[in-house]
C-alpha cells in the first residue's frame, strides 16, 4: 500500500499523524462495530506497517493521569484539585529550607548515613525542580478552570458549509484527491506543518488540516485550513496568531504540561523533571520514616526494650 491508498481503503478514518520523523504516520479509523483502531504507515515509503488496537500503554497512562479511569466529568477535578497542594508545597519546602539559594550547588554527602544523604539528595532534587513543579501546577489549576469552573475558551473559527452531498466523502475521493486537497491547504498557508488530517464524520464537514506554522506555544490545532472534499474549494482557514487571548492560553496549556514545545528535547528534560518529581516523593518517605524511627519519644522507648537503635 502507498500512504494514499491506505488512507483511502480506510473508510472512517479520524485522522493521520506523524508525531516525530522516526514514528510511523498514524491513522485512526472507527470500525464497523465501533470500535476504535490504529493503522501504521511508513512516513517515507507510504507501506503499511500493521494495525493495533485503540487502547494501548500510552492511552492507559494518558488516561490513567487524566482521570484516573473514572468519567472526565468526575476524575479530572480530582486529578487538577492536587495542584494546590502541589503549590503549596513550593511555598512550604522554600520557607523551611533556611537560605534555600545556597543548596542548588550544594552535593549531597553520600559518604554519611542514609537519612543525611537522602535529605540532601531530596533539597537538591527539590530546588532544581521549582520551575517544574510551579509549571505543573498552574497548568493543573488551569485546565481545573477548564473543565470544571466555566473558563472553556470559545471554539474556533466555524468553516463555511461545504457543497450539500449525500455520502461523508464523495465517490471517487482517493489518493490523488488528498493530494490536491492537501495543495490547497499549502496554496493559502505554505507555512502549515500538517500534523493531524481530520476527515468529515458527516457530509456536513469538510476535511480539515491541521498543525503547526508561525505561532508559538500552541497546540497542532491552533493552525488549520478546511477544504471541500467535492469542490477542492476552500471553506475556511485560521491562524494561532489569530486566536483570542484565552483561546492562546488555553492552547499553550498543554505544551508546558507536556512538554512539547521544543519538540523531542524538551520531551527528554519533561520526562527527566518528572521522574525527580515522582522521586521526591520516594526520598520524602524514607526521611519521614527514618526521622520518625529517630524521634525521642521511640529512642526512649527502644532503650527500655533494648532495640539496637537505626541507622
Amino acid at each position: 500500500w502507498t500512504l494514499a491508498d491506505a488512507l483511502t481503503r480506510i473508510f472512517g478514518v479520524d485522522r493521520a499523524l506523524g508525531a516525530d520523523s522516526w514514528w510511523a504516520t498514524q491513522a485512526v479509523f472507527e470500525a464497523p462495530d465501533g470500535t476504535l483502531k490504529r493503522i501504521w504507515i511508513n512516513p517515507y515509503t507510504g507501506a503499511y506497517q500493521g494495525a493495533t488496537n485503540w487502547f494501548n500503554v500510552q492511552r492507559f497512562l494518558r488516561q490513567t493521569h487524566r482521570h484516573l479511569m473514572m468519567p472526565t466529568s468526575i476524575g479530572i477535578p480530582i486529578v487538577c484539585v492536587f495542584s494546590f497542594p502541589l503549590l503549596a508545597y513550593v511555598v512550604t519546602g522554600v520557607v523551611v529550607y533556611k537560605r534555600f539559594w545556597r543548596g542548588f550547588f550544594r552535593m549531597p554527602r553520600f559518604q554519611r548515613k542514609a537519612r543525611i544523604w537522602l535529605g540532601d539528595l531530596h533539597r537538591l532534587a527539590a530546588l532544581w525542580s521549582i520551575w517544574f513543579i510551579l509549571l505543573m501546577g498552574l497548568t493543573g489549576i488551569w485546565y481545573l478552570a477548564e473543565r470544571s469552573l466555566g473558563g472553556a475558551a470559545p471554539p474556533f473559527p466555524a468553516p463555511a458549509s461545504p457543497q450539500a452531498r449525500d455520502q461523508i466523502l464523495p465517490d471517487g475521493y482517493d489518493g490523488r484527491a488528498l493530494d490536491r486537497t492537501v495543495a490547497v491547504a499549502l496554496a493559502h498557508m505554505p507555512d502549515l506543518d500538517i500534523r493531524m488530517i481530520l476527515f468529515p464524520r458527516a457530509p456536513s464537514q469538510s476535511v480539515s488540516l491541521r498543525g503547526q506554522a508561525t505561532a508559538v506555544l500552541v497546540r497542532p490545532r491552533a493552525n488549520a485550513v478546511q477544504v471541500d472534499p467535492t469542490t477542492g474549494g476552500l471553506t475556511g482557514a485560521y491562524r494561532g496568531e489569530e486566536l483570542s487571548v484565552h483561546q492562546r492560553i488555553s492552547e499553550m496549556a498543554d505544551p508546558l504540561h507536556f512538554g512539547t514545545l521544543g519538540g523531542f528535547s524538551t520531551k527528554v528534560l519533561w520526562f527527566a523533571f518528572g521522574i525527580a518529581l515522582s522521586g521526591l516523593a520516594i526520598t520524602g518517605v524514607c526521611i519521614y520514616v527514618k526521622r520518625v524511627a529517630r524521634s525521642p519519644r521511640r529512642t526512649a522507648l527502644d532503650a527500655r526494650r533494648g532495640v539496637p537503635t537505626p541507622a
